[in-house]
């Protein structure tokens, strides 16, 4: 099919030069006169998107909504406002019980499959319902005396549905509760089709190595995008402006594509659409709490049975053995691990209170490093650290424990310094790459040039160098970017990936369950970690560790992984 077009299009440059030599002179000259233009366009244009997503994002607020209420001896009433909350006397109880005789985390009350659920966390003064000590947890019902070390208190129903949720209604303007003008969602997704499409044109411009295929490529991907927005509104998504966010990451990996990897659009497309519907189904599944938990032990199921498949079938490319050959098809397992390791991580707070090990969870970890170590992936074996972290601080809070474990990960990481001569030879590089330009330091030294040619504006997609270097739509993307698309858009990438992090952070106070707050910050901690590694490491600020940053760089598994993580933190919206 690619020979067809190429084959056309030659054709159509002879008869052009053949009619009229002037023709294909002016053709340049409007090429020209069009990247010129657009090198300016295409950053304002990325702001007015990323604005009208991220604002809305930030104003937004989850759905507050009462399911129920404590009533204290002496009539006082505090709101349940979450499916668990923490019944104690510390301040950072979701429910504050301000008695001597109260625990600081004295119970868990949690709201599941239309019950009402008490558990006691190992307090002193224990929890008694209807006179009936509660050993470990009981299911409650509205009326019933609940006694918190001799403090009674009773759970009463909302007799007036109060429920205020910042939502669309519609397709035309929205307004949340202060009366404020929100946006409107459809609008941005046009803006950003234009963008979209104006990508398209510049690569024509560009007169790369692009064929004619780059059109029904991108026609696909509007289409889906425009489809999947509409089924996400359907189904009365909030927080769509996350999905868009996702549509303009996709949206520049494809034009990156197309202008160093012509070959791989068509796989690269595949892709993001498979990633889309995982999105879509995982988003779905994990809107019930138990379903979700259910899920977790069968993607982590899966995420065992895929370490097994890389040790035993593992080949080797660009220096790690993380690669899976098909035959029709190669892919990286341990990409979809991430989800899995994530949904490791996850407890419901009952369980995260009162299960103080969490061995099945380091077990996991410690496969997957030892994984990562055997095939020679550090510079993924560093972010599955730093989400191990994250997570355990989340789990116990222990900051000295953490301290010990990162210790050890760092004596292990000099050992790997010291005895593999590989990653030795990259570490000797760190810093001077500039004496080893014709070596060790090559691919970097290649980026910075091309990062510092591009400028604020970029060369316009498709005109860059660097796309020639090896490995430049993949662990240089970063350069790539910068050097076509321009500073200004490659620092905006950066900060939709930090932008999810804030985000997934934001989302933490009100989340209806421990199980979704971890697993959107587990999963940005991830994308966090790899953009930093990728940027910091092509301009040499940090060993380059050959990571890729998520939804950006060429790779269908990274593609597909980037969009289940971002389910994550979805559904803690």
């Amino acid at each position: 099919m690619n020979l067809f077009w190429e084959s056309l299009r030659q054709l159509v440059q002879e008869i052009t030069g053949t009619i009229s030599p002037s023709l294909a002179e002016l053709a340049a000259r409007a090429a020209g006169a069009y990247t010129l233009v657009a090198r300016w366009l295409f950053p304002l244009l990325a702001f007015v998107i990323l604005l009208r997503c991220l604002v809305p994002l930030i104003r937004k607020r989850t759905a507050d909504t009462v399911w129920g209420y404590l009533v204290l001896a002496n009539g006082t009433s505090i709101p349940v406002r979450k499916w668990e909350s923490l019944i104690g006397r510390g301040k950072y109880a979701d429910i504050v019980i301000n008695f001597p005789v109260v625990s600081r985390s004295h119970a868990v009350l949690t709201f599941r499959n239309g019950n009402w659920i008490i558990a006691d966390l190992g307090s002193k003064g224990g929890i008694a319902v209807n006179g009936t000590k509660v050993e470990q947890a009981q299911q409650i019902q509205f009326g019933d005396l609940i006694s918190l070390a001799g403090i009674k208190m009773a759970l009463a129903p909302v007799q007036n549905e109060i429920s205020v949720i910042t939502d669309e209604t519609g397709d035309g303007v929205v307004t949340d509760r202060e009366g404020e003008l929100a946006v409107n969602c459809t609008v941005t997704l046009l803006l950003l089709i234009l963008f979209q499409v104006l990508a398209v044109v510049q690569l024509f411009a560009s007169r790369a190595e692009t064929t004619l295929a780059v059109i029904p490529v991108f026609g696909v991907f509007f289409l889906c995008e425009f489809l999947h927005y509409l089924l996400m509104r359907k189904l009365k998504g909030k927080n769509i402006e996350l999905e868009l966010l996702a549509y303009y990451l996709c949206g520049l990996n494809l034009a990156l594509v197309a202008s160093a990897a012509p070959k791989d659009l068509v796989k690269q497309l595949a892709a993001i659409l498979l990633g889309i519907a995982a999105y879509t189904v995982i988003t779905w599944l994990c809107r019930d709490l138990g379903r979700a938990s259910r899920l977790k032990y069968l993607i982590l199921g899966g995420g065992v049975l895929l370490l097994v498949l890389n040790l035993a079938f593992g080949e080797r490319i660009y220096g790690a053995r993380n690669w899976i050959n098909l035959g029709f098809i190669t892919f990286q397992p341990l990409e979809f691990v991430k989800i899995a390791f994530v949904l490791a991580g996850t407890a419901t707070l009952d369980r995260l209170l009162t299960t103080k090990n969490m061995t099945a969870f380091i077990a996991f970890t410690g496969a997957c490093i030892i994984t990562l170590a055997l095939i020679r992936d550090f510079g993924t074996a560093v972010v599955f650290f730093g989400a191990f972290l994250v997570i355990a601080f989340m789990h116990s809070g222990d900051l000295r424990t953490l301290f010990l474990v990162t210790a050890g990960a760092a004596f292990a990481g000099i050992a790997v310094v010291t005895f593999m001569p590989y990653i030795a030879t990259r570490f000797a590089a760190w810093g001077r790459v500039w004496q080893y330009a014709d070596s060790a330091g090559f691919q970097q030294t290649r980026t910075m040039i091309a990062a510092a040619s591009g400028g604020l504006f970029g060369v316009g997609g498709g005109n860059g160098y660097l796309k020639r270097i090896a490995a430049a739509d993949t662990d240089l993307v970063f350069g790539m970017l910068c050097e076509e698309w321009g500073m200004l858009v490659a620092l905006g990438v950066v900060l939709v990936i930090v932008f999810f992090v804030f985000y997934a952070v934001l989302l933490t106070n009100n989340c209806r369950s421990a199980f979704y707050a971890i697993a959107a910050c587990g999963a940005a901690t991830i994308f966090l970690l790899q953009t930093a590694l990728n940027v910091l490491g092509s301009v040499d600020v940090i060993p380059l560790t050959g990571v890729t940053i998520p939804f950006i760089s060429n790779g269908g598994s990274s593609m597909i992984a980037s969009w289940g993580l971002l389910a994550m933190i979805k559904t803690a919206a």
